[in-house]
């Protein structure tokens, strides 16, 4: 303002010299105020109120004309610059900004001369002190009963020092406490808000900002503004579908206008502080309702205040707000991600009621803590028991494992569901798998004990071979055959290991007799006759001559015949074959066994047999000792010779 009047000193003085008016300039700069040097934004407006064209330059604080302004404005028109500038230490110590605006005049001689207004667009050095800006919006202003109506404050510290202490103060009406907001260091910004349930009457705003800096308390003062209660108008409600999602996902947002007036409100529109218009040119008819949508992809996490602003049919302005809504931005990596499996110990109950034991596992396969963890069975909750201190924290890969005895009176399907806190605030459920419990009733029992009548035996016919098959008989055969084959193959093996045995002794017995016959041959000498009164004859049955002696069982000599010494060695042959052939008469040579040695006959004569006298024991004693002294050959008697 201060820079507009003195632009307006200026034209006057111009005016006065001349029928030719000079042009109108409005500046302004923002930010006003520094603490520094530092940077501004500058904006000049220059407007040509003559009849004819002029010519026209806009220079800045360093002399140097600004290029991008036009050099010629045409008759009843005006151009607006706009740029930054560095604000120096010595223009903090002036105060001021000065810009020079040069233009062509004509005098009242018609003479054209170059006339130059200069401008000094003023600025604040604060120093160091601290500076808040403090901004307040109400919505609505105008309120049915039990309307939230919200009161916010933004507070900025543009200062260059911090502040402290920092404390909103308002009416008993909006808050009856203060709120504390503590320290707000330079360059930042705090916001608050305060919800007051509308109730049936009107309401007032009036705040008291208070702070320290250096040292010293500062207060900021906050005019009072007016919450005005309404008996009727037009009630707004917002609502989401959900309350957020990752980004990219979509929102849907529901508004419903419901007009509580006796007139129709037209000319609708429908402001968010995020989102902009939303709505605009609807009506809502006396007493009727309206629906409208609004898609919302999800960028961050924002807050939605709907304010709907109409006219009705007396072309009063009806106003009204929603109450505020946050859609939340969530990270899916950090949502919560549990599985729950169920085991029972049986699937079928045998009484009713049944108790059936079910196994319950719940794992996190999140990647972040699962909060508030529950598990439930048709409503109820069956883990953990006492709930009064929220439920229980599952680090990512960790399992609860539980038994639960259930009491089963109603057989059907049966699923144990965990829930967790999701990122929204809202209860997140996770379904578990189903399983089946049957009923399997017991065999009745009867009421009383039966009594069996007895039963008339009936004679039952024997089994015939004719009642049995055919391939038992066989079986039976076969068997038969088989036992008889068996026996008789025992029978025979037992018969020959006798005859064996039988066998082996009778030979053992015959070798030793034939050993004995051997010895006593060798020594017998059948080169030699015997006198015939000492020969005596067995008879033609025997074999052997035995010499028999009732008196004495002493060995006697007994005389080999007169042979010649040449047919000794042939009698001798013949005498080993007759006795081995006494003792093994059963003997057969094999065919292929060399051939015993042949021995020729003998062909002298023999004496006729003499004939026996009796002789007593003395003769024959008497002879034994008159007998040549030669080596006797005994015989040892047999026990059949006696």
């Amino acid at each position: 303002m201060a820079a507009l009047l003195l632009v307006l000193g200026l034209l006057g003085s111009a005016m006065a010299e001349g029928a030719d008016s000079a042009p109108v300039v409005n500046a302004t700069v923002d930010p006003e105020r520094f603490h520094s040097p530092g940077t501004t934004q500058v904006t000049v407006t220059i407007q040509n109120t003559a009849d004819e064209e002029k010519r026209v330059a806009l220079y800045g604080p360093t002399g140097h004309r600004i290029t991008d302004f036009p050099t010629t404005l045409p008759a009843g028109t005006s151009h607006t610059w706009t740029g930054a500038w560095q604000v120096t230490e010595e223009h903090l110590n002036a105060g001021r900004l000065p810009f020079v605006v040069s233009y062509q005049h004509t005098n009242a001689q018609g003479e054209q001369t170059q006339k130059n207004l200069t401008l000094y667009i003023p600025i604040v050095h604060a120093g160091l002190e601290a500076q808040l800006e403090v901004s307040r919006s109400i919505t609505p202003t105008t309120a049915l009963n039990n309307q939230k109506v919200y009161v916010t404050y933004t507070i900025a510290n543009v200062g260059p020092v911090d502040v402290t202490d920092l404390t909103i103060k308002e009416s008993s009406a909006i808050s009856t406490s203060d709120m504390k907001l503590g320290s707000l260091a330079s360059g930042e910004t705090a916001t608050h808000t305060f919800t007051i349930t509308m109730k049936k009457a009107s309401l007032e705003s009036h705040a008291t900002v208070s702070y320290t800096a250096g040292g010293e308390v500062k207060s900021i003062e906050v005019a009072k503004a007016a919450i005005q209660y309404v008996k009727t108008g037009l009630k707004a409600t917002l609502s989401a579908d959900k309350k957020g999602g990752p980004v990219g996902d979509v929102v849907k947002l529901t508004l419903k206008m419901e007009n509580t007036t006796g007139k129709e409100i037209g000319n609708i529109t429908v402001t968010d502080p995020v989102l902009g218009t939303v709505f605009s040119g609807e009506t809502v008819a006396a007493g009727a309702s309206v629906t409208l949508e609004k898609e919302l992809t999800i960028t961050s996490t924002t807050d939605h205040l709907f304010t709907i602003t109409g006219t009705n049919a007396s072309g009063d302005t009806i106003s009204s707000a929603s109450e505020q809504l946050r859609i939340i931005a969530v990270d899916p990596a950090l949502a919560a991600n549990l599985s729950v499996i169920a085991e029972a110990d049986s699937t079928a109950i045998y009484t009713r009621p049944g108790i059936v034991k079910f196994t319950v596992r719940v794992t996190n396969n999140g990647a972040v803590d699962a909060t508030n963890v529950k598990v439930v069975a048709s409503g109820v909750t069956v883990y953990p028991y006492n709930t009064s201190s929220g439920g229980v924290t599952l680090a990512p890969g960790q399992t609860l494992s539980f038994v639960r005895d259930v009491l089963v009176e109603i057989p059907g399907t049966f699923r144990f569901d965990a829930t967790a806190a999701g990122q929204l605030g809202e209860t997140v459920t996770f379904n578990g798998n189903e399983l089946r419990i049957f009923y399997a009733p017991p065999t009745a029992t009867p009421s009383m004990v039966p009594v069996a009548a007895p039963v008339k035996p009936t004679a039952q016919p024997l089994p015939t071979s004719d009642t049995l098959p055919e391939s038992y008989d066989k079986a039976e055969e076969l068997l038969n055959i088989g036992f008889w084959a068996a026996l008789a193959l025992a029978g025979i093996s037992l018969a020959l290991i006798l005859v064996g045995l039988v066998g082996r002794a009778a030979a053992n017995t015959k070798a030793a007799n034939a050993a004995e016959n051997i010895q006593r041959v060798r020594g017998n000498d059948y080169g030699k006759s015997v006198p015939k009164r000492k020969r005596r004859y067995l008879p033609e049955s025997e074999s052997t001559v035995a010499v028999s002696n009732e008196t004495t069982e002493a060995l006697e000599p007994v005389e080999a015949p007169a042979e010649s010494a040449e047919a000794a060695p042939e009698e001798l042959a013949a005498a080993m074959e007759e006795t081995m052939t006494e003792l093994y008469p059963e003997a057969v040579m094999e065919a292929d066994a060399p051939a015993a040695p042949a021995y020729e006959p003998y062909e002298g004569e023999f004496s006729a047999a003499p004939e026996y006298a009796e002789t007593s024991a003395d003769d024959l004693s008497a002879s034994v000792a008159a007998a040549p002294a030669e080596e006797p050959t005994y015989r040892r008697r047999r026990r059949s010779d006696k």
